[in-house]
């Protein structure tokens, strides 16, 4: 297959997903048709949900497969220009968060205290702001990458609070909290352990390790959504 041709399957493949999510988005917002049962209806959003899930892994191939295309024209060719771009624009991505990356660094594992005591009870929760605060430190003192639960912290990443959880980049994750940060092990270990809130949290019995790692890896950011994703929030609303 010549690149003309993957470029048009990966277009093709893109705007097909979009339009899948959109059509099944749909559905779930109309009013049901009175002959369908749940059966019935369960097992059509479980086939959206599966096809979706495989129109994301063949666009996930197909980017790698172009990229691969990109890097054999410039080792092919020989060319120096090409081969620059290349570099310059795998930067961007890294700085963006849109490549996985490799590296020694910190891990630092949150947990709210087991059991409330004369405090009040919010004093015993990590809150949006002690994460940010957190991941604000980590960024201050050179982490190159980070992640909370896996989902990769980009420039516009803020968790907040959602009851006892926090949302990252969309999605809500309940406690405990992995922060994986890439960078100097003993910067970054020393940065979190001198934090003043580390301390008064460790103090409430919120639970916080820090624990220095050789190797850590940091996924990219997901660009495409998942369906299951795309009907959070959405609710059954009956007449």
């Amino acid at each position: 297959m010549n690149k003309g041709h993957k470029g048009m399957m990966f277009v093709i493949f893109l705007l097909f997903g979009i339009l899948i999510t959109l059509q099944f988005r749909g559905i779930i917002l109309s009013e049901p048709d009175e002959g369908a049962t749940d059966r019935q209806l369960a097992a059509e959003l479980e086939a959206a949900r599966q096809e979706n899930q495989k129109l994301i892994e063949q666009l996930e191939q197909l980017e790698a497969e172009r990229a691969q295309l990109w890097k054999d024209l410039g080792d092919n060719l020989n060319n120096q220009q090409i081969n620059k771009l290349l570099k310059e624009r795998d930067y961007e991505n890294f700085r963006a968060g849109l490549t996985a990356v490799k590296g020694s660094g910190i891990v630092i594992t949150m947990e709210d205290a087991p059991a409330s005591g004369e405090l009040d009870v919010m004093e015993y929760i990590i809150h949006d702001n002690d994460i940010n605060n957190i991941l604000d430190e980590l960024k201050a003192n050179g982490a190159q990458a980070i992640s909370i639960n896996g989902e990769r912290v980009m420039f516009s990443t803020k968790p907040v609070c959602a009851g006892p959880t926090i949302i990252v980049n969309n999605n809500r994750y309940p406690p405990p909290y992995v922060i994986k940060a890439i960078g100097d092990p003993d910067v970054l270990y020393n940065a979190i352990e001198s934090m003043a809130q580390v301390a008064l949290m460790r103090l409430a019995d919120i639970r916080i390790n820090v624990v220095k790692q050789d190797e850590i890896v940091i996924n990219k950011y997901n660009i495409y959504t998942p369906l299951e994703q795309s009907l959070e929030g959405l609710e059954v609303v009956l007449k």
